[in-house]
């Protein structure tokens, strides 16, 4: 695997697509300073990754992008592609050839692209775990990066090695398990919190479930009591409902009777009432006889008045021949008045005429005189302009010198605020230095605290390992006879065999010696409770055939009595004493340890030995057991060591408890340690943040003085234009002056001539008043006659309607005549009788009065007969009237009677409604049961009420408590279940953790290992001789600081810190190669490494690097002629042009051909 190719453009100064392609072996970079050589360097570190602006040499990000130059514009995106050739697999990918691209963008956004595909940064990243490539491994090493190798902070190295021994994807791993330990603690105690919370409401629930379950009880009561008492209701409205619809169907009836018989006495009262209207016709025709005679009277006095109106008629007409005589004087005379009239109008148009003219010659001279005013008031106009220009320019410049004068106290503020913000920059620098110095205090107790974890882990593992060799050689039965062991194994124990003596007694730890020495072979006694026992046991162990067994039968046991034993120093008391076990093994305890005597030396044993009667024996608290004459010294252990068994078994239980706690409460401060670090992280990024923000706020300063220095200057120019502009408005204001006092001259000259215009002007003016007043005169004479003729003509309209009246009157007289003769009657014998009346008025008067008393008595024995039939009429009406109130009556109580019936249903229908709402029940299919014999319904109403105020009682109650309660006893049990599982994690989380550590711990080991021998055979040989060494300060090499010790030849062992710099770049460079043994990178791009060197180490560095060339692939930046002359090709970078880069390549293809590569490399100018 190798760099095949890197393509850059607008990447710093490469501003054109340059194409860069590597070959195996070694590939020179070489050109003068500061024409771009590092920018490849920084290319390759930028695409592989690199987020540190800093560290490309720049400020910000956008900084590598072509920044323009005297003849170029700046550009607004860089891009750098690098392909490499995975033949060998390195890169886990399927593809043969990788290549990698990286945009970025003046807007700040940045892309990534693998294969032409975008991607993330993360991809990259993840490309190149523990493969030697990356934007910080040791595949590109700078000058600078020699020195951080050797620097006292050993971070650097300690990067180096994690990178050669594969574990940076470890420390990555640990990193995302211990965010998602620190997010799973998190939910943890929050879900604890949660679960808290809900078990408290589900103690508040439970009680208003209760109450709520009491509720419905009683609400089921009241139901029930409450139907019953409905029932009976609804039976009697029901019943109520039928009776009031049989009773009006019953009333109907007879008022349909009471109907019939008032429409026959309405039909003869109709037949009354017609007989009625005959006779009345009857009167009226006799009235109106009575009538017409009046009428011929009437007629008589109309021709009178018709006489009347016909001289008036006469006069009329006299009158209006007179006043049309009249009229035409006054017509004559009018029309002489508008000749007159005529003649002085003709004269007045003329001299209007002519005024018209000199007011037309006043209106031009006053147009020009306005348009010179005009010229005049512009001239003001354009002065006044000019003079506020002038005001505005002046008060301009007056700012802008305040305003240089502003920028300049600002320039003197911002250096003030610049030393501020360095002190604060400082204080927060001091700030990252106190954090990381608590950041390493506080690793060290993380690492402290991990190695006590391990520690109490390893001992509870082995209390634990002891502890289940222990109980299973229990459960085997192991350090027994095989006959024991035949009884006693798992399955085969018969019935009522209880166990062996040692599992029955409990001894305190300081007589477990002698305990089990006075015990012996008893402490393996089988105990069985009865003798039936005792006879299944002995077949078993006749039909097993496998050994010997002690038994004892515990229900054939009788309490002895101990004998009595000596007292003084040294006696501790009975064996059976010192012993704890069950009431029912007390008899068996008292035979086995009743005569043994706890002592507490061999001396007191052997002493009271000597003396003692009744079979009593000593026992020394070491375990030798004394009898007279006789003595067993040595362990019991060898015997069986049950006791001590039991003993060991449950001191490791507790011993395994007690290290479980420690262990839990170990990992607890572990945990609050790694989140006290990452506080402490999190504190250190926000110091460091602080610092980013003071330097950029002083670069905003800076760039703020430099703003507010050109500012400055601007004003300071634009002040001096200002200048020369009120200068140039001053010029104008006197052109202006001389204009306007020209144009006021001429203003004076028309408005002479003006004035001489409107004097003759005022001369027509009374000439035509004149005239107007004679044509007035004129007028009002016409006006008079105009007048008259008028009032003439209006008298003659009077006279002419006062004749059209009196022939009205003359006519409606003569039609009151017709009608009066036609009322009287059709017979032509009775007009020319009423004529004949009319014209001898005077004389027939007294026969017409005759006529009319005679037809008066008719009318009154008419008005009689009329009066008599009325009265009948009356009457019947009077009968009729009764039996209408019948009807009504039977009506309103049919109404009463429905009313009733509605009445009825409604409460019916209430009550139905009633029920639906209170117990969402349909009355429609309810069929209430009859109450039965001796129902009591004041006593069920008692009891309702009762219901009702017990119902009351309860207060508010929280119906939905149930489905509440259930609903959270549901979430309760599935939180519950995720705080298991959330557990679980945990556990899975700290154990992989764990495992990280430790698969980690043994890689990085297994590499330092190497990389040291490495690392002293290469130091020998550059430095032909000499001795290096690297040491691990620390105990967790996950954390452990690197130390290097170097003794060149001849010198004594020392720190590098006091090497000189070849001294300090050979052991640097021996440390990179001693890496690349152990595991080699694809590619290494050296930039100016050897330039410390001396020629001599110049040629044990290339040496190396011929070495190692056969598997890496050697770029290298560099000013030395003999690395130059090492190199199979070389690439010459140069800046023909200001601010842009060019590559130049040459290519060597026999090491015969150096002399003209050297003459090529002097063409392109490399020194």
């Amino acid at each position: 695997m190798f760099l095949e190719k890197l393509e850059l453009q607008g990447f710093k100064s490469f501003v054109d697509k340059t194409e860069i392609l590597f070959g195996g072996g070694i590939t020179g970079v070489i050109g003068p300073n500061g024409c771009g050589k590092t920018n490849v360097s920084d290319a390759i570190r930028w695409v592989m990754g690199e987020q540190s602006a800093r560290q490309l040499r720049g400020d910000s990000m956008e900084d590598v992008i072509f920044s323009g130059s005297p003849k170029r514009k700046p550009l607004g995106l860089a891009e750098v592609h690098i392909t490499l050739r995975n033949d060998r697999g390195v890169l886990p990918t399927e593809y043969s050839e990788v290549t990698i691209s990286r945009r970025v963008f003046r807007s700040g956004m940045s892309e990534y692209f693998l294969n032409k595909t975008p991607c993330r940064l993360k991809d990259i990243r993840d490309l190149f775990f523990d493969t030697g490539m990356g934007s910080h491994a040791y595949s590109v090493i700078e000058r600078q990066m020699v020195d951080h190798v050797l620097s006292d902070n050993s971070g650097h190295r300690r990067f180096l090695f994690e990178e050669a021994s594969g574990i940076t994807k470890y420390k990555a791993r640990k990193k995302e398990a211990l965010a998602k330990l620190e997010a799973t603690e998190g939910d943890l105690t929050r879900l604890n919190d949660i679960v808290f919370e809900i078990e408290r409401e589900l103690r508040a629930l439970a009680r208003q479930v209760a109450k709520a379950r009491r509720h419905q009880r009683l609400r089921e009561e009241v139901r029930d009591l409450d139907l019953e008492l409905t029932a009976g209701h609804v039976e009697a409205l029901r019943r109520r409902e039928i009776e009031s619809r049989d009773q009006w169907q019953e009333e109907t009836v007879r008022r349909e009777g009471v109907a019939a018989a008032l429409g026959a006495l309405e039909a003869g009262l109709n037949d009354q009432k017609l007989a009625l209207l005959e006779l009345e016709r009857e009167l009226t025709t006799a009235q109106g006889g009575l009538r017409d005679r009046e009428a011929a009277a009437e007629a008589a006095a109309m021709r009178e008045r018709m006489q009347e109106t016909v001289g008036r008629e006469r006069e009329a007409v006299e009158r209006r021949t007179a006043l049309a005589a009249e009229r035409d004087a006054a017509q004559n005379a009018a029309e002489a008045a508008e000749h007159d009239l005529a003649a002085v109008d003709a004269e007045l148009r003329g001299r209007r005429d002519l005024a018209t003219e000199r007011k037309q010659l006043s209106l031009d001279l006053f147009s020009t005189e306005g348009e010179k005013r005009g010229a005049c008031e512009r001239i003001r106009e354009r002065q006044s302009s000019l003079a506020e220009r002038r005001d505005a320019a002046a008060a301009r410049r007056a700012e802008l010198e305040s305003r240089v004068a502003d920028l300049g106290r600002r320039l003197e503020a911002g250096v003030a605020g610049r030393r501020d913000l360095e002190v604060e920059r400082e204080e927060a620098e001091r700030t990252v230095s106190e954090v990381a110095a608590s950041i390493e205090a506080l690793a060290a107790s993380v690492r402290e605290s991990a190695a006590a974890l391990a520690k109490r882990r390893e001992v509870a593992a082995a209390a634990e390992s002891r502890l289940k060799t222990l109980l299973e050689l229990k459960r085997e039965f192991e350090g027994v006879s095989e006959g024991v062991k035949a009884l006693m194994g798992a399955g085969r124990r018969p019935a009522g065999v209880l166990g062996v003596v040692a599992d029955v007694l409990e001894v305190p730890a300081l007589y477990l010696d002698a305990l089990e020495a006075s015990l012996g072979e008893a402490s393996a006694f089988v105990l069985v409770e009865d003798r039936a026992a005792l006879t299944r046991a002995l077949e078993r162990l006749r039909g097993l055939d496998l050994g010997r067994a002690t038994l004892v039968d515990l229900a054939s046991l009788a309490p002895v009595a101990p004998p009595a034993i000596p007292e003084g120093e040294g006696v501790v008391g009975r064996a059976s004493e010192v012993v704890r076990c069950g009431d029912r093994f007390r008899p068996l305890v008292e035979r086995l340890l009743g005569s043994v005597v706890v002592v507490l030396n061999r001396e007191t044993a052997s002493r009271l030995a000597a003396g003692a009667e009744g079979g009593l024996r000593f026992v020394s608290l070491d375990g030798e057991v004394w009898e007279r004459g006789r003595v067993r010294a040595g362990s019991a252990k060898s015997l069986s060591g049950l006791l001590h068994r039991e003993m060991e078994i449950r001191d490791l239980s507790g011993q395994l408890a007690d290290e479980t706690l420690a262990i839990e409460a170990q990992e607890r401060e572990l945990l609050a340690l790694e989140s006290g670090r990452a506080r402490l992280l999190a504190d250190r990024a926000a110091a460091e943040a602080e610092v980013e923000l003071r330097r950029v706020a002083l670069e905003a300063l800076v760039r703020e003085r430099e703003a507010a220095e050109r500012e400055s200057q601007w004003a300071v120019a634009e002040s001096e234009d200002r200048g020369r502009e009120v200068a140039a408005v001053e010029a104008e204001l006197e052109t202006l002056a001389r204009a306007l006092q020209q144009a006021e001259e001429e203003l004076a000259a028309f408005q002479r001539e003006l004035d001489q215009a409107r004097a003759q002007l005022a001369d027509l003016d009374g000439a035509v008043n004149a005239l107007e007043s004679r044509r007035d005169t004129g007028s009002k004479r016409a006006q008079e006659a105009r007048e008259k003729l008028l009032a003439l003509s209006r008298d003659e309209g009077e006279w002419q309607a006062e004749w059209a009246r009196a022939e009205q009157t003359r006519r409606e007289l003569e039609a009151g005549l017709s009608a009066r003769a036609a009322e009287r009657g059709a017979s032509h014998s009775q007009i020319e009788e009423i004529e004949a009346e009319i014209s001898g008025l005077s004389a027939g008067l007294t026969g017409l009065l005759e006529g009319e008393s005679s037809q008066r008595e008719r009318v009154v024995e008419l008005q009689k007969g009329f009066a008599a039939l009325r009265t009948a009429v009356q009457a019947a009406e009077e009968e009729a009237r009764g039996r209408r109130f019948e009807h009504t009556e039977l009506a309103e109580l049919l109404h009463q009677l429905e009313l009733a019936r509605v009445q009825a249903r409604g409460e019916l229908d209430r009550t139905f409604e009633r029920l639906r709402s209170e117990y969402q029940m349909d009355p429609e299919s309810w069929t209430p049961e009859p109450p039965e014999a001796g129902f009591d319904d004041a006593a069920v109403r008692r009891q309702l009420e009762e219901a009702r105020q017990k119902l009351q009682t309860l207060g508010a109650v929280n119906l939905l408590a149930l489905e509440e309660y259930t609903k959270k006893k549901e979430r309760h049990s599935f939180l519950v279940q995720q705080r298991s599982d959330l557990t679980s994690a945990r556990v899975q989380l700290l154990e992989a953790i764990e495992k990280i550590n430790v698969t980690a711990s043994q890689l990085f080991s297994e590499t330092f290992v190497k990389v040291q021998e490495h690392f002293r055979d290469i130091f020998k040989t550059l430095f032909e001789g000499g001795d290096a060494e690297l040491r691990m300060v620390g105990e967790d090499p996950l954390e452990c600081e690197i130390e290097i010790a170097a003794k060149p030849r001849g010198k004594h062992l020392q720190s590098i810190s006091l090497m000189s710099g070849g001294e300090r770049a050979l052991t640097a460079i021996a440390l990179l190669f001693a890496i690349y043994l152990v595991k080699p990178s694809p590619f290494c791009l050296l930039d100016e490494v050897d330039a410390p060197l001396d020629d001599a180490n110049v040629d044990r560095f290339l040496s190396m690097l011929e070495r190692f060339s056969a598997k890496t692939q050697f770029i290298v930046i560099t000013h030395n002629k003999r690395t130059m002359e090492a190199a199979g090709s070389l690439y010459g970078v140069t800046m023909e042009e200001l601010g842009v880069s060019k590559l130049v390549s040459v290519r060597f293809e026999s090491s015969s051909n150096g002399q003209g590569a050297s003459r090529e490399l002097q063409e392109v100018g490399v020194g």
